[in-house]
């Protein structure tokens, strides 16, 4: 052993009779784990709804790791029952046949014809365009995307020869006068209530799916577009929910995540005319809309019926949507309100508001209106 030996030796052997044989690592796990046996064990609450981005209450996107540390923050933070679950068996039956009737209507096309468009100054310095389309092939939304692809983004309804409102993605059955509308046309009355109808069956789609299995969902109310009440709503019977149940502000997050995911996807809504017979099978397991399908039906066999749908969810609506989800801004749940029934029953009204994206609004502007819209909309309950 030389003297630089000597001279070391001593020390690293004082060392190890401190740190222990194992050296310096070992004496950092037996610190960690001394360290995790005094601190206790944090875990993150049950979460209720679907992993992915979700929105503050100031709008910007979080993470699901933000979104558990905020919950660890609050020690009396109770999730109750928003869980999201995919669709069951009726569901995807329905759809199954949903697209089935949309593809046996497109086999009937079996010859082109061609019909003329006049479409009504697309631009207010353009003038009148003539188009040559196809007959129950070219939709008002064919029509745009000819012209531009600002025009085809930004239109949301159609309006057929002055008078008929007109789905964007329906095709067109003759020659014809179109106009299309956005949210800021001269006369907007009419895309603002199929605005506000296709919000709604928007909020249906995702109460339908937001709640776990033992939980099932039956929407009651058609999409609505009552303008004077602040807020569209949505009427669904929740079973086995406690009486006490009432949404915290976790759970209004989360269907409020859950209609951005369907803003930001950008889903078309879907327009069929289909038959009675056809329209008891897509509602089989509905027995409000099929009592509706029977009432109307019963004075003619050849009765058709409008459905629509988004996404997943399909819903009657005899009147026109706007074309997709993408032309939705801002979209908030605001509110879920207990209703109680002469007969003893009891329903949930959820309520939200929402601004089209071609729109803009001063951001305290728009937080009255979604206080605003907190409050009962009566709409339909007298």
């Amino acid at each position: 052993m030389n003297h630089r030996s000597r001279l070391i030796s001593p020390f690293l052997a004082h060392r190890r009779r401190v740190l222990g044989e194992g050296g310096a690592g070992t004496v950092q796990q037996k610190l960690l784990q001394k360290a995790a046996a005094e601190t206790p064990v944090q875990t993150a609450p049950k979460r209720f709804y679907r992993f992915g981005h979700r929105v503050n209450v100031g709008g910007y996107f979080v993470s699901p790791k933000w979104f558990d540390q905020e919950l660890l923050l609050k020690e009396d933070v109770k999730l109750s029952a928003a869980c999201l679950q995919r669709p069951d068996g009726v569901v995807s039956q329905a759809n199954r046949l949903f697209n089935e009737e949309q593809e046996r209507q497109r086999a009937l096309v079996s010859r082109i014809e061609k019909i003329e468009v006049i479409l009504e100054k697309p631009f207010p310095t353009h003038d009148d365009v003539v188009l040559m389309m196809n007959r129950s092939i070219s939709t008002p939304y064919d029509c745009a995307a000819h012209i531009s692809e600002l025009l085809r983004n930004r239109s949301a309804l159609a309006v057929v020869d002055g008078t008929k409102s007109w789905h964007m993605h329906q095709p067109l059955e003759n020659s014809c006068h179109l106009r299309l509308l956005h949210f800021k046309h001269d006369d907007p009355m009419p895309v603002n209530y199929a605005f506000w109808r296709s919000c709604s069956m928007l909020l249906a789609s995702v109460v339908k799916r937001a709640f776990k299995e033992e939980h099932p969902v039956a929407i009651l109310s058609p999409p609505m577009s009552d303008l004077a009440g602040g807020s569209f709503v949505v009427d669904a019977s929740i079973a086995s929910l406690p009486d006490t149940w009432t949404p915290t502000t976790e759970e209004l997050r989360s269907f409020t995540s859950l209609l951005w995911d369907e803003v930001t996807a950008n889903r078309h809504f879907e327009r069929l005319q289909v038959s009675a017979d056809t329209a008891r099978k897509l509602f089989a397991g509905d027995a409000k809309r099929l009592a509706q399908i029977g009432e109307a039906s019963s004075s003619s066999d050849t009765t058709t019926f409008t459905v629509y749908r988004v996404g997943d969810h399909i819903e009657l609506c005899e009147e026109a949507l706007i074309a997709s989800t993408g032309l939705i801004g801002s979209i908030f749940t605001s509110a879920v309100h207990r209703i109680s029934t002469p007969n003893g029953g009891t329903f949930y009204r959820f309520q939200g508001v929402a601004l089209p994206r071609q729109l803009h609004i001063n951001a305290y502007a728009f937080s009255l209106i979604r206080d605003r819209a907190k409050q009962l909309n009566s709409v339909g309950l007298s």
